[in-house]
């Protein structure tokens, strides 16, 4: 696959992904009568963390790095570094129960992110097997 195309997924992925777990979190705040407000640059703060978590997927393309375990590991831990590190700069928490509470968004849409990109291309690699399969039929 084309590395912008992934580019682009991944950041989409990543953003709905966090869109919709803190949306989730809002309506639970928002049934149990309590309130969550983020601030007026929020959705700004997560289309940029979606393209610079986006950004690290280019080592998973890398053969430099032979076992690809060690890949993913980098992977994980380069994303995890970005997301400490955006969550202080934009405010996402305060204090450390805060920042554990962002932690597992992150494992969260990391994980929604994996099964995404696994189910598109598998989705992907059945269009391209079914034209291949009529093109060997109509011969």
């Amino acid at each position: 696959m084309n590395k912008m195309k992934m580019l682009l997924l991944q950041t989409s992925f990543i953003s709905l992904g966090i869109f919709l777990s803190v949306g989730t979190f809002q309506a639970i705040m928002h049934l149990t009568g309590n309130t969550y407000a983020t601030e007026w640059y929020f959705a700004l703060s997560v289309i940029f963390a979606g393209v610079l978590c986006s950004v690290p997927s280019l080592i998973l393309c890398s053969d430099k790095i032979k076992p690809f375990f060690v890949r993913i590991i980098l992977h994980f831990l380069m994303i995890f570094a970005a997301v400490s590190l955006l969550g202080w700069l934009f405010k996402w928490y305060t204090g450390l129960v805060g920042y554990a509470f962002v932690m597992l968004i992150f494992v969260l849409v990391y994980v929604f992110v994996w099964i995404m990109t696994k189910l598109f291309y598998v989705r992907e690699d059945r269009e391209i097997n079914s034209a291949l399969n009529s093109i060997r039929d109509s011969e």
